[in-house]
């Protein structure tokens, strides 16, 4: 079997680990994956570049956290267009246009997923931890477009309540399900709602 010295990873390989003219001749001396290694490096670094070197949202420095963002949110289109749907393709095109910047920009990957999975990054929106806590915890019981109180405590018919209602109940809506309940029923209640 003929071998190939791949002048980067400084090993000897298989021809067929090189890419080939059609006359079966060497037309690079290093090694596919060493030659896509650098391409795809190469391609990050004129993208980082190009976008400035950091997060559109929050700033971002660490090139491995950072990523580049359709911003009128067509990358599901775009990657449709590939078979194997790679960064690298995009990064490609994108280098093709020119690296267009109303089209695309850099974004870390916290920032780009929560703007495809949230409608939009918290950083953009305001949105604080406590925020997002208080919006996990309202959702833990959810069920359906109601939530149902589920504790069926004898005698008190709580029924289905909106999600605003199970956040924040007003006194008089406390007072009205608890006038049928019993001091020992309300201990109970209280004492559950205190483990929480």
């Amino acid at each position: 079997m003929e071998e190939k010295y791949c002048t980067i990873c400084e090993e000897t390989k298989p021809l067929k680990k090189f890419t080939l003219n059609p006359d079966g001749s060497v037309r690079k001396h290093v090694c596919k994956s060493c030659y896509g290694k650098k391409w795809r490096a190469q391609l990050k670094l004129e993208m980082l570049t190009a976008f400035g070197g950091k997060c559109q949202c929050c700033g971002e420095t660490n090139p491995y956290f950072l990523t580049l963002d359709h911003i009128n949110n067509d990358g599901a289109e775009h990657r449709a267009q590939f078979e194997s749907r790679n960064n690298e393709q995009i990064y490609a095109d994108a280098k093709r246009e020119g690296w267009p910047k109303d089209k695309y920009q850099l974004l870390c990957m916290n920032c780009n997923f929560a703007k495809a999975h949230y409608g939009g990054c918290p950083h953009e929106r305001g949105i604080t931890t406590e925020d997002v806590i208080k919006e996990l915890k309202a959702k833990v019981f959810h069920t359906g477009k109601k939530l149902q109180d589920y504790s069926n405590n004898a005698g008190l018919k709580m029924g289905p309540i909106s999600l605003r209602q199970r956040a924040q109940p007003t006194l008089e809506e406390l007072k009205a399900k608890f006038q049928l309940a019993s001091p020992e029923q309300i201990e109970k209640i209280l004492g559950h709602l205190q483990s929480k």
